[in-house]
C-alpha cells in the first residue's frame, strides 16, 4: 500500500513543480507557514485547537503551555493558592493592548465572567467551568475562586484568551472577534477565511518583538502541494508532512524535518444516537475489523503508537495500564455483525478533514477498506475546515467521523468531549459524566488516577469511538529557518522564528 501511495505523492510533487514555475517567493521580512487546515473563524469562542492556534497569535492567556505542554507564565507572571478554592494571580506589569491602552485586572475579570456566563457559547467553557467568582484586587492582581478544589485550573486557563474589556464593550463581541486587539506578539492584518491570515509584528510586545516583521499563515490542504510549496520557497514552514513524502523531503539538503510525539489521540467516533451504531456489538465488530498495527506501519511509517483500547496515550495522566487494544479478528467481526442482525453488513460513511492530522485521509480510506472486508461498506467523505466546523456545531458529522482529541497531558481534557458538559458528545453515560466531574474536583492525585482508570474501562467496554493512534507531529522547514519546533498541542509558536 505504501509504495503505491508514494508513487502518487512523488508524481503529484513533480506535476505541481512543473505546472507552477513562477511561484512568488516569500518576502524577505515575512514568515510564511503552510497550515494543513483552517477553520472559518478566528474567534476565541469558536473551534478547536485549529482555531486556537490562530487566536493565540494576537491574544494571550493568563497561563500558557510551552511546546512540551509544560505550564509557563504568560499574562500572569506568577500565581499562588490561598486555599484549595482560592487562587491569586499577579499580572505582568507594563503590558499594553495593541491599541496602546494598558492591560489590567479588569480585562481578566471581564473575560472570565463572560466565558463562564451560562448564556455565553464558548467552545472551551468547560475548561474553567469550576470558577464561581473572579475578583479584582488591584490593577495588577486578580483572585479566582472555584466551587471545589480545581486541579486543572491552570491548564484550563491556558486555553482561554484574555480579551480587552473596552474594545469588546465598544464594538460588541462579534466585531471584536473579527478584528482582534490583543496583547500578543502579532497584530491583526487581514483574515481571509479558508485562505490566509496576515499579521504584523507587535514592536512593543512584552516578550520582545517578533524576529520577523510580518507573518502569513496560509492554508494548503493537500499534502503534496504543501511540500511542493516548501520546495519552491513559497513557504518557510509546513505542517503535517505526508509520511509517503518524507523521503523526498529528507533527501533535499535545503530542507529539514522536525518531529515530536503529540498528545493527540486519533479516533473514529460513532453517532451512537442512531442505528446501526447504537448497538455496541456493531461498534465492537468495527473495532475487530480494523488492523491497527498494520495501519500504523503503512500509514504512519511506524511513528506514533496504537492506543491501548482507550482514549489517552501512555504518556497522559489517566492512562489505564490494564487495558489493551482489541486484536484484529475478521471472523469475530463478522460474527458480531450477524448477532446484531446485520449478516449481510450495511453501508456507512466516514467523515474526515484532509491534512489536519498526519495521513488522516489515507488512514480513513484504509480503515474503510478493512471495514468493507467485514461487511461494513464504508465510503470516505473528505470535507474542508469550514464545512467541518459547521457539521461539528450542529452535531451532524455523520455515522462515523475521524478526529484527534488533545489531552495536553491530562485525561480530563480529551474525555470532556464525551460528556454532556461539552455539548459535542454523541454517546452519553451517566457514570462517566459523574466520574469526570469528580476527577476535576479533587487535588488528590491518586484518587484522580483511580477515577480516570475507571473512565477508560467504561470507554473500552462501550466503545463510543475506535481508538486508533497516538499521533506524531512531523513538520518541515527551509534549512535557513531558526527557532522553530513543532509542539505537542499543535499550536504555532512563531514569534521567535527567524529566516536567516
Amino acid at each position: 500500500m505504501r509504495p503505491f501511495l508514494a508513487a502518487i505523492g512523488t508524481a503529484a510533487l513533480a506535476a505541481w513543480s512543473f505546472a507552477t514555475p513562477c511561484l512568488a517567493q516569500a518576502k524577505d521580512d515575512m514568515l510564511v507557514v503552510g497550515a494543513a487546515v483552517f477553520t472559518d473563524s478566528i474567534s476565541p469562542a469558536a473551534g478547536g485547537y485549529i482555531t486556537l492556534s490562530l487566536v493565540f497569535q494576537t491574544w494571550e492567556p493568563l497561563v500558557a503551555r510551552d511546546a512540551d505542554d509544560k505550564l509557563v507564565p504568560a499574562l500572569a507572571e506568577r500565581w499562588e493558592t490561598l486555599s484549595p478554592t482560592h487562587w491569586r494571580f499577579h499580572l505582568r506589569r507594563g503590558v499594553k493592548w495593541h491599541d496602546g491602552t494598558p492591560f489590567t485586572a479588569a480585562d481578566v475579570k471581564f473575560t472570565i465572567d463572560y466565558v463562564t456566563d451560562p448564556k455565553t457559547v464558548y467552545v472551551r467553557k468547560g475548561r474553567i467551568a469550576g470558577i464561581v467568582a473572579t475578583e479584582v484586587v488591584d490593577e495588577n492582581t486578580v483572585d479566582i475562586r472555584t466551587a471545589a478544589p480545581a486541579p486543572l485550573l491552570l491548564r484550563g486557563l491556558a486555553d482561554i484568551a484574555v480579551e480587552q474589556k473596552a474594545v469588546t464593550e465598544k464594538l460588541g463581541q462579534r466585531e471584536a472577534h473579527r478584528r482582534p486587539v490583543g496583547t500578543g506578539p502579532w497584530k491583526f492584518g487581514e483574515w481571509v477565511a479558508g485562505d490566509r491570515y496576515d499579521l504584523v509584528a507587535n514592536p512593543d510586545y512584552w516578550g520582545g518583538p517578533p524576529a520577523m516583521k510580518r507573518l502569513r499563515i496560509r492554508t494548503i490542504s493537500e499534502g503534496a502541494t504543501r511540500v511542493a510549496s516548501l520546495i519552491a520557497g513559497e513557504t518557510h514552514i509546513i505542517e503535517e508532512v505526508p509520511v509517503d513524502l518524507l523521503p523526498s523531503v529528507e533527501r533535499r539538503r535545503n530542507l529539514k524535518v522536525d518531529s515530536i510525539e503529540s498528545s493527540v489521540s486519533l479516533v473514529l467516533t460513532f453517532d451512537t444516537r442512531k442505528p446501526p451504531f447504537n448497538d455496541v456489538r456493531v461498534r465492537q465488530a468495527v473495532d475487530y475489523a480494523i488492523d491497527k498495527k498494520t495501519l500504523l506501519q503503512q500509514m504512519l511509517g511506524g511513528y506514533g503508537s496504537v492506543l491501548d483500547g482507550q482514549l489517552v496515550t501512555k504518556a497522559t495522566f489517566g492512562h489505564n495500564p490494564n487495558l489493551q487494544a482489541r486484536p484484529f479478528d475478521l471472523a469475530k467481526a463478522k460474527a458480531l455483525l450477524a448477532e446484531a442482525g446485520h449478516p449481510k453488513g450495511f453501508d456507512t460513511k466516514i467523515t474526515t478533514l484532509s491534512g489536519r492530522y498526519l495521513s488522516d485521509v489515507d488512514i480513513a480510506n484504509a480503515a474503510a477498506g478493512m471495514m468493507t472486508a467485514a461487511g461494513v461498506r464504508a465510503t470516505v467523505n473528505v470535507v474542508e475546515g469550514g464545512v467541518w466546523s459547521q457539521l461539528d456545531r450542529n452535531k451532524e458529522q455523520g455515522p462515523m467521523y475521524q478526529i484527534g482529541w488533545f489531552s495536553v497531558g491530562d485525561a480530563d481534557f480529551n474525555t470532556v468531549w464525551y460528556t454532556e458538559a461539552s455539548k459535542r458528545n454523541y454517546w452519553t453515560n451517566a457514570e462517566f459524566d459523574r466520574l469526570w466531574e469528580q476527577g476535576r474536583s479533587t487535588l488528590d492525585e491518586a484518587e484522580r488516577l483511580r477515577i480516570y482508570h475507571r473512565m477508560m474501562a467504561i470507554m473500552h467496554e462501550e466503545l463510543p469511538s475506535i481508538f486508533l493512534f497516538g499521533l506524531p507531529r512531523i513538520s518541515a522547514r527551509l534549512a535557513n529557518v531558526e527557532g522553530w519546533q513543532p509542539s505537542r498541542d499543535s499550536l504555532l509558536r512563531l514569534h521567535k522564528v527567524k529566516v536567516k
